[in-house]
């Protein structure tokens, strides 16, 4: 009886370790984009997902929007948990500037390896169903860009790889 009573207090303990961190993603996600909590199984499709650009080209003087929504399928639902970057090919590294808008819940700038401001994540593990953010590239840089992000629908729905279509920056 008494290792049952343990087992429960392990049990509770962790649940609350995991869900007591509502602030964002860590740094130690910033390479692979993924949330640090076990078990995890990844959907590797966008689901019902998707990360949208208001322009296919971009420039220091001229940023892009970017959003992070549900789509309009039936499965639509929402989400608790995101972390969005601008990579430039294969490379793991975020690229970029990252700006909120300013509304509550809106999303917190991480500084990700290699750059200040160059990720955004979630404030709280509210329902969303739609984030907005601006991003500019790097000055100096040239050449293709994807926005990619991460979504925790629930503890154990996690989408990676959500891509917006490819950048170019000139």
């Amino acid at each position: 009886m008494l290792n049952f009573h343990v087992a429960i207090v392990s049990v509770l303990v962790t649940a609350q370790v995991i869900t007591a961190l509502p602030n964002g993603a860590p740094l130690s996600a910033c390479g692979s984009m993924t949330p640090s909590h076990i078990p995890i199984f990844f959907y590797q499709r966008n689901g019902p997902f998707v990360l949208e650009v208001s322009s296919e080209s971009a420039s220091v003087d001229s940023p892009i929007t970017v959003t992070l929504k549900t789509d309009d399928s039936p499965d639509s639902t929402y989400f608790r948990g995101y972390l969005i970057q601008a990579r430039s090919g294969n490379s793991t590294t975020s690229i970029g500037t990252f700006v909120t808008t300013g509304q509550i819940n809106k999303g917190k700038l991480m500084s990700c390896p290699g750059g200040t401001a160059n990720a955004v994540t979630h404030t709280s593990r509210s329902n969303k169903s739609e984030e907005t953010f601006s991003w500019s590239p790097p000055k100096g840089f040239t050449g293709k860009v994807t926005l990619k992000a991460t979504v925790v629908a629930s503890y154990t729905r996690i989408y990676r790889n959500i891509l917006s279509k490819e950048v170019t920056v000139s």
